[in-house]
């Protein structure tokens, strides 16, 4: 049984999962997906392919009936692409660390961490009680929003319940609020949960239903003192509303860890967004790296490894995404 690391991305998860797999598989690694030389034969040989990706154009893959994720996120995998016969699953163990991201930044906002800090340290006594600086808030008491109720949203509203908050969901399969959550609302009923919240933040994938699924009238019914997380995909939010809401102060900001543009090898610095984003003081900008944790490789790691042991075995899979 052959298996292809194919891509950058895979190459650099070997680490975490191949050693973790127990049957007895040919390890193949093609890093740079680009190599048509290189990537054409490999397919040819592959029956499990590791990658983030699948997309038209790529070489026939005629043994191909296993394309693991080493990633959560489907959405740069063209199932329509793919050969007959494929089963797409993907992988988890990021939650933990993105839930904990998301509170630390709900912290570092209502406390104004960053702003406090770097006035002391420049020697500025302005905040401190002993000269009776401006009150900040706590986090406990308000009322947290997480829009998508995975993996990462569930694990988010734990943690927030944990701190005294009145947590609040929307997701797109309705039931019963699970821990933490005090009310569960349909993604449709997503207008009546947003001015509820002192905090909204979005923990779900990019598909063509979410895309824009934020936008300038959404974001208009958001309390003008909200903090608006994402650590979904960048374009869940308009990217022109968001500015133009952050900008006019229509929000109290944002803490944004996924982004518009991201680096390629022809442009390794692009700016994340073509708007200014980095000039705005109420921004908390991050570089999708929420999840990016040695916790995070070595659960996902072990996630996809499981089921490459699963395939080889005849067994039922796990996290199935989609099948061709």
């Amino acid at each position: 049984m052959r298996t292809l690391f194919l891509g950058g991305f895979a190459a650099s998860q070997i680490e975490w999962i191949a050693p973790v797999v127990e049957s007895d598989i040919d390890t193949e690694t093609v890093a740079d997906d680009g190599d048509g030389g290189r990537v054409g034969p490999a397919l040819a040989r592959a029956d499990i392919v590791v990658a983030e990706f699948w997309r038209d154009g790529l070489p026939p893959a005629p043994r191909l009936k296993l394309l693991q994720l080493p990633v959560a996120g489907t959405d740069r995998v063209d199932t329509a692409a793919l050969p007959g016969g494929v089963t797409v699953c993907n992988a988890f163990g990021h939650e933990a660390a993105m839930a904990e991201y998301n509170v630390m930044a709900m912290l570092v906002w209502f406390h104004r961490y960053f702003d406090i800090a770097a006035g002391f340290r420049g020697g500025s006594w302005r905040d401190s009680g002993v000269t009776g600086g401006p009150l900040h808030r706590e986090l406990g008491g308000h009322t947290v929003g997480i829009v998508g109720l995975g993996h990462i949203g569930r694990e988010t509203a734990i943690r927030a319940a944990a701190l005294g908050c009145r947590v609040v969901a929307a997701n797109r399969t309705a039931g019963d609020p699970p821990a933490g959550v005090d009310r569960l609302f349909a993604l449709a009923e997503l207008d009546a949960m947003l001015p509820l919240c002192d905090v909204v933040t979005l923990c779900l994938g990019l598909t063509p239903q979410t895309r824009g699924l934020i936008d300038a009238r959404r974001l208009s019914l958001m309390k003008p003192e909200a903090l608006l997380i994402n650590v979904g995909r960048g374009p869940i939010v308009d990217e022109d509303a968001l500015f133009a809401a952050l900008r006019d102060r229509t929000i109290g900001g944002a803490a944004l860890d996924t982004w518009y543009r991201y680096p390629t090898r022809g442009k390794p610095d692009v700016l994340p967004s073509r708007h200014p984003f980095h000039e705005l003081p109420n921004v908390i900008m991050t570089p999708h790296c929420s999840a990016w944790t040695e916790g995070m490789a070595r659960r996902r790691g072990a996630d996809a490894a499981r089921n490459i042991d699963r395939f080889v075995r005849g067994e039922t899979l796990r996290n199935i995404v989609a099948t061709t």
